[in-house]
């Protein structure tokens, strides 16, 4: 089966669930159909998004292996190893990380409330990782904060105002 199939099949299987759950969620209070219904039209959307894009250009540009990513095997190198290239040891760092990473977010949402905790994780992922300096990560943070507070304080009415350290606030 080619690279292109197995994407397609994976998008597909991807696109099959959220289109389960915005039939599952019509049976949902209206209220209760808040959260998931208008997630699972953004996934689709953004699944159907992929599919077209991925088809439409060459297998070379596509820059993330959605298979490699959800098997966490490093095919280019398995086929190198095939080739007899030494394959190297999987780093045990890495996953050490990512376990830490979402330990401080938790931490953060349990101590400081969600829109800070959303605000420094972002920013500081951002930061850190490289992928922005510090004034656009901090600009992004604080524009991911407030869409997030908009979306669940205002329009979905979730209280986002709950921490130890911290005192409320309001929206």
């Amino acid at each position: 089966m080619s690279r292109r199939a197995q994407e397609n099949l994976i998008g597909g299987v991807v696109l099959a669930f959220f289109l389960g759950v915005i039939v599952l969620s019509l049976d949902y209070s209206p209220r209760s159909r808040l959260v998931p219904f208008p997630i699972a039209i953004l996934g689709a959307i953004l699944v159907v998004v992929q599919l077209v894009w991925q088809n439409i250009r060459s297998p070379d540009d596509l820059k993330v292996d959605v298979l490699e990513f959800l098997t966490g095997q490093n095919r280019a190198a398995g086929r190198d190893a095939a080739k007899g290239a030494d394959r190297p040891p999987p780093s045990t760092f890495k996953h050490v990380v990512a376990f830490a990473m979402v330990g401080l977010l938790l931490a953060a949402f349990l101590l400081l409330g969600p829109l800070p905790a959303i605000f420094l994780f972002t920013a500081g992922y951002l930061i850190l990782s490289g992928h922005s300096s510090w004034p656009k990560g901090l600009a992004y943070g604080l524009v991911f904060t407030i869409i997030i507070a908009v979306v669940f304080g205002r329009i979905l009415q979730i209280p986002l105002d709950r921490s130890i350290l911290l005192p409320s606030f309001a929206l």
